[in-house]
């Protein structure tokens, strides 16, 4: 464990950093890229050390890091956001989220049917890791969902689902651009289709609370307050998945932080453990996990092959493009401005999670909707992966 913790946040923490300096790339996303990819590259043609590929391939496999990495996104994710905002700012995208989710199912799982892709294939390897909030709180869970119904390992899936993730971030930044310069250009296009930064045609804004500055004896203790948290619930859900095979843990888990941030009143030293510890594991942990994952899951032969799939590659692409339009027409019937629904329920949707959220802002300039997008990564995030495991038994 020392040893591949050292390994893979040395090499996921070194590519991130470099991704994130080079002009151009930096707007795409280009640090979690270049993790995702570049040990993959380095692996599969031979460039690294067995020894260091063999220290992460067992670290990986034998701790569950996968795992643990997603318990502690969940539920510091859920629990962790403040629950006024939860509530006030997720009563207003609610509506345009679940519509988007909705219409990109049933719109591409139609087309599946259609076109002979598979309904199975195009919601499990297209629209649900582009809709699933990035690699370590998306594609893992999905890809343990596949091999749960279709058998097999996860991680000769995972491989499949990273270049819909890494295309549909690219994407979601562009249009960003795209909605911003429309804004500009023909501001009154149609009525409320410009907001100028506010999701709500009565002005209404939420801003997210400001992080306090902890002690660090205050942040340790709440750290282990946090990361216990994170395992006794993922240990309750795993154990509750037992009695229902079909039903993954991580779907228990979403529910059960959701009903308990929504209706218990949990002290604050609880909820502040869980948003240190999902703070700690995102700026420590998933550039490593994604390192790991790209040595261990990702064949790089095979996701040349996939980008030359002109059906996978544009339904990609279409896949973000409905988001955006069924967001922001939804958001538009229930009195938000079309613009600004577009960014935080359709983009926010479809791009990488945290990271890809603030490329999504910056192209749009507009970061103000920041608290709409994060409810959109971790709520809409969850409730894709909740979608996919109902669906599972049902499509394979």
């Amino acid at each position: 464990m020392t040893a591949g913790f050292a390994l893979t946040m040395a090499i996921g923490g070194l590519l991130v950093v470099i991704g994130n300096a080079i002009p151009g790339l930096n707007r795409i996303g280009g640090g979690v890229i270049l993790a995702v990819l570049v040990p993959a590259i380095l692996f599969g043609y031979g460039l690294m050390p067995d020894r260091t590929a063999d220290a992460i391939t067992d670290f990986y496999q034998l701790s569950q890091f996968g795992e643990f990495i997603v318990a502690a996104l969940i539920v510091g994710s859920i629990l962790g956001m403040n629950r006024s905002l939860l509530i006030k700012a997720g009563s207003r995208i609610i509506v345009p989220l679940i519509a988007t989710i909705t219409i990109c199912f049933t719109l591409f799982g139609l087309i599946g049917l259609a076109t002979g892709y598979g309904v199975d294939r195009m919601l499990f390897f297209v629209v649900g890791p582009v809709l699933g909030g990035g690699v370590a709180a998306g594609a893992i869970p999905i890809s343990e969902l596949i091999a749960q119904n279709a058998g097999g390992s996860s991680d000769e899936y995972l491989t499949q689902l990273v270049p819909a993730i890494v295309v549909a971030n690219i994407i979601c930044i562009a249009a960003a651009g795209t909605l911003a310069w429309l804004g500009r250009r023909n501001p009154n296009l149609f009525t409320r289709f410009n907001g100028y930064g506010s999701l709500a045609a009565s002005g209404i804004e939420f801003k997210a609370p400001v992080v306090k500055k902890v002690a660090p004896a205050d942040g340790v203790r709440a750290s282990i307050i946090g990361l216990f948290t994170a395992g006794v619930l993922f240990t309750v859900s795993d154990a509750i998945s037992t009695y229902t095979p079909s039903i993954h843990g991580y779907v228990y888990l979403i529910l059960i932080c959701s009903l308990a941030k929504i209706f218990l009143p949990l002290p604050d030293f609880l909820v502040e453990g869980a948003d240190l510890w999902y703070r700690l594991v995102a700026a420590a942990l998933i550039p490593a996990v994604l390192a790991a994952v790209s040595i261990v899951a990702i064949d790089f032969r095979e996701v040349l092959s996939l980008l030359g799939d002109p059906v996978y590659m544009i339904s990609t692409v279409a896949v973000v493009i409905v988001a955006l339009l069924a967001a922001g027409f939804v958001g538009w019937l229930v009195k938000l401005n079309f613009i600004e629904s577009s960014i935080s329920a359709g983009l926010g949707l479809a791009d990488f999670g945290s990271s890809g959220d603030l490329a999504v802002l910056g192209a749009a300039d507009r970061l103000e909707l920041l608290p709409f997008l994060s409810i959109s990564s971790r709520i809409g995030g969850g409730l894709v992966v909740l979608s996919l495991s109902l669906l599972g038994p049902l499509v394979f």
